[in-house]
């Protein structure tokens, strides 16, 4: 979670003193419609919670530089609230490449259901054929829904 913890950092250093709670969901904005790689993910749409609230801004990967204003939203349905997790977005595609589902995406997002059994953000992916792949944002794991 670096760049969302550089994102909070940079709100202290300006002076706004907001007490982050965590990760809502984060989706990946792709540069062509069929992704294979990191560098196709451009950035990401976070949503994020704050004080009680939820907001949604996107923000740019690097080398591109940019983020847009958090607005606020409503609290989204069936996903809970997250402060860390291991597989980053790099490596989920790398884990991705060792199924046999098709080897781009037309789509990649993370989030943690909110479900009392499930006890780690997954990384979800759609294959170009059309394969939902669920990968366990902190083992790395293959997930069977």
């Amino acid at each position: 979670m670096n760049n969302e913890k550089n994102m909070i950092d940079a709100a202290k250093n300006m002076g706004l003193h907001t007490e982050f709670e965590g990760l809502v969901k984060k989706e990946g904005r792709l540069n062509t419609q069929l992704a294979s790689n990191p560098e196709d993910v451009v950035g990401f749409d976070y949503i994020v919670q704050w004080e009680g609230n939820c907001y949604e801004f996107y923000s740019a990967n690097p080398p591109l530089i940019g983020c847009t204003q958090a607005k606020p939203i409503p609290y989204p349905l069936g996903v809970a609230v997250f402060n860390e997790y291991n597989v980053d977005y790099k490596r989920a595609i790398e884990l991705f490449h060792t199924g046999d589902w098709g080897g781009r995406f037309t789509a990649i997002a993370l989030f943690k259901p909110l479900h009392p059994e499930i006890k780690e953000p997954y990384w979800y992916f759609i294959s170009d054929l059309g394969v939902k792949v669920v990968i366990g944002a902190n083992t790395g794991d293959f997930v069977n829904l």
